[in-house]
């Protein structure tokens, strides 16, 4: 390691990173306006922004809303649910803990949330006011089955814990 370029290369790395926190922050502070405003359009700047970090930092905000399902002031419609989900198998392959856990967790509430819809689904019993989107989401969902009860044997206990109960409810579809 060259000791003399020390201080420049960390004057240049604080730099870099003060630079991607403020873009993030900035980021966040508009994905917040529009999650007051509009679903849509903060569901359309979250995946056109497609970034990690920001989709990491709004995942809590998507899932309370939902698991709050009609009683929220906004609700998250399954269009939107099934427009995140490429967000949510990204964060499902990742090597990050807490990617897998927030992931497993959205996984885990969309079942919980649209489960009579889902299981309808299934059984084939759909009836003519069910949308695309219901069957776009099915689909995806059961995609994950093999990559959560993979995730069952989770060197973390978070991420195991979270497997487990979303695999408990995939399998049943």
């Amino acid at each position: 390691m060259n000791y003399n370029n020390l201080p420049t290369n960390i004057a240049v790395q604080h730099t870099e990173i003060a630079n991607k926190l403020s873009r993030r922050l900035i980021q966040l502070r508009a994905a917040r306006t529009l999650w007051h405003k509009d679903m849509n359009q903060f569901m359309d700047h979250i995946l056109r922004v497609n970034d990690d970090g920001l989709s990491y930092d709004v995942f809590p905000w998507i899932i309370g809303r939902v698991r709050k399902g009609e009683k929220s002031s906004q609700p998250v419609s399954m269009g939107a649910c099934q427009e995140f989900m490429p967000v949510v198998l990204r964060f499902l392959h990742s090597d990050r803990d807490e990617h897998l856990h927030i992931a497993l967790v959205m996984v885990q509430s969309l079942l919980e949330r649209f489960w009579e819809q889902l299981l309808q689904m299934s059984h084939n019993h759909l009836t003519s006011c069910q949308s695309g989107n219901l069957e776009s989401l099915y689909m995806i969902l059961v995609t994950t089955v093999e990559r959560v009860r993979q995730l069952c044997s989770s060197k973390s206990p978070e991420v195991a814990k979270e497997a487990n109960a979303a695999y408990s409810l995939l399998e049943k579809l």
